[in-house]
């Protein structure tokens, strides 16, 4: 988070040369996903270490036991791609201003235009520390392995 009035503002980094830049850069609008670390950890080698280009990564993520759903499971009814189920929480955002040229990444200011809480988080609602036990973190990440101390998806 970058700023919460007049509106919510996050920045967020977007490795260049992938199809994710590509598409926001296109569109300047896209969806956060807060993933879980029970559910999502098994698929962050393949969002984040594999390519769009060679990889379907709908498919990939369906025969992993996460089958993408449309956005009518979080009561949104926009024009938002299919999501990963069971996360933390679903963030509608839309670029602000233009992208900041950072070497390898983009960086992006966002708006909030929406914020869904995932099924998983229901009861939770008044428990802070359950809710950040849940969420999937790079030192969870780096713990187990999947990523380096530098941030890079782990080699085999």
């Amino acid at each position: 988070p970058v700023s919460i009035r007049p509106d919510r503002v996050w920045s967020i980094g977007l490795f260049k040369g992938t199809i994710a830049h590509e598409n926001f850069a296109k569109t300047g609008q896209g969806v956060l996903q807060l993933l879980n670390k029970s559910r999502h950890a098994k698929v962050v080698k393949l969002l984040g270490g594999s390519s769009g280009r060679d990889v379907d990564k709908e498919v990939e993520c369906a025969q992993l036991g996460l089958p993408w759903m449309t956005q009518d499971h979080i009561g949104d009814d926009s024009d938002m791609p299919a999501l990963l189920p069971g996360c933390a929480s679903y963030l509608r955002i839309s670029l602000v201003g233009g992208l900041i040229d950072c070497g390898s990444h983009d960086v992006a200011l966002c708006k909030i235009e929406a914020m869904y809480v995932g099924d998983d988080t229901e009861g939770n609602d008044d428990d802070d520390d359950a809710l950040d036990q849940m969420h999937l973190n790079t030192a969870y990440l780096r713990e187990i392995g999947i990523i380096t101390e530098q941030g890079r998806v782990a080699e085999d």
